[in-house]
């Protein structure tokens, strides 16, 4: 897959999770490497889940288990940075003093 398809699949996987931050998540993945990574790695971790599920009985489920902690790692992680992108942070105004 060429880096782009990566992004696409990246993209599509974390809207399957999270399906009403389309916006932030197009603004994050347009911005953020670190956050296109994630979504790659999640990408890469449900293709590992997959196959994981079809090795032998005896090593499945430690597998599965593995990756299944990796994909809801991955996915609270991904979860933090949307909402922190949909923060706006307010300061303190610095208004000018007034002498009375």
């Amino acid at each position: 897959m060429s880096n782009e398809e990566d992004r696409k699949a990246g993209k599509s996987a974390v809207l399957q999770r999270f399906p009403t931050e389309r916006r932030a998540i197009e603004q994050l993945a347009a911005r953020s490497e670190d956050f296109c990574d994630m979504c790659e790695e999640l990408v890469e971790a449900e293709l590992a889940l997959r196959v994981a599920q079809m090795m032998p009985a005896e090593i499945r489920g430690e597998r599965t288990a593995e990756w299944v902690a990796q994909i809801e790692r991955l996915s609270a992680e991904i979860g933090r940075a949307l909402r922190t992108a949909n923060v706006i942070p307010i300061g303190r105004v610095n208004r000018p003093k007034t002498h009375s």
